[in-house]
């Protein structure tokens, strides 16, 4: 796969979060030292406290790394590639059927290829934006429900805040992202690149910085 252009997390939020995690790998050492330190002073019950803080600690870094470094929207001017978290919306295993597990496990990955000479329309916008400019049958609805009926405030907020890139083809098949953070002009280039092998797309946004950019 020859890439040509690739959208995915700013540069400034991918450094930033380098140094957050670089910090808390640090602590996590610490209380790995704190760990034995204890256990040869025969405090078990400190013990106890520093690894329940380790892996917390490391918890923390794995879901950091999948929610900054592990998404993108690629295209070689042929198809567009979407990696993608594989419950779609949230870089945790918000599906695991143990609850309390459900914000400590990293979700998977998948990779998707779609021809762009097959895409008949790509959207970006929140959920709302993007339920009212498809058929209400589409399987984004479908799969956003579970989240939206969520008794948790912070999942029903996050989803409903978020800017998703949508594409739509021609068979009805549809493929999307969450594009918090991901850099703008990035995903202009990519939209611009699929207009024109493919002019008959059609491009929507409920954005002003996507409009903005799309005029120059």
């Amino acid at each position: 796969m020859a890439a040509e252009l690739k959208a995915c997390t700013k540069a400034s939020y991918r450094r930033k979060s380098t140094v957050i995690i670089t910090f808390v790998v640090l602590l996590s050492c610490f209380a790995l030292v704190m760990i034995i330190y204890n256990l040869v002073r025969e405090n078990y019950l400190l013990s106890i406290a520093w690894l329940i803080a380790t892996i917390l600690a490391g918890t923390y870094v794995l879901i950091r790394i999948n929610t900054v470094f592990s998404t993108y929207i690629m295209t070689d001017k042929r198809s567009v590639y979407i990696k993608n978290w594989s419950n779609d919306f949230l870089p945790y295993d918000y599906e695991n059927k143990i609850k309390i597990l459900s914000e400590f496990i990293p979700a998977k990955t998948k990779l998707v290829e779609v021809p762009i000479d097959e895409i008949s329309s790509v959207l970006i916008g929140t959920k709302n934006f993007i339920k009212r400019n498809i058929e209400p049958d589409m399987e984004f609805i479908d799969n956003i429900k579970m989240l939206e009926k969520s008794k948790d405030f912070y999942r029903k907020r996050t989803i409903s805040s978020m800017d998703i890139f949508y594409v739509e083809t021609y068979d009805r098949e549809c493929y999307y992202i969450p594009v918090v953070q991901f850099d703008t002009k990035d995903i202009i280039k990519i939209v611009q690149a699929i207009m024109r092998l493919n002019p008959n797309m059609n491009f929507k946004s409920s954005s002003r910085a996507y409009r903005k950019l799309m005029i120059k």
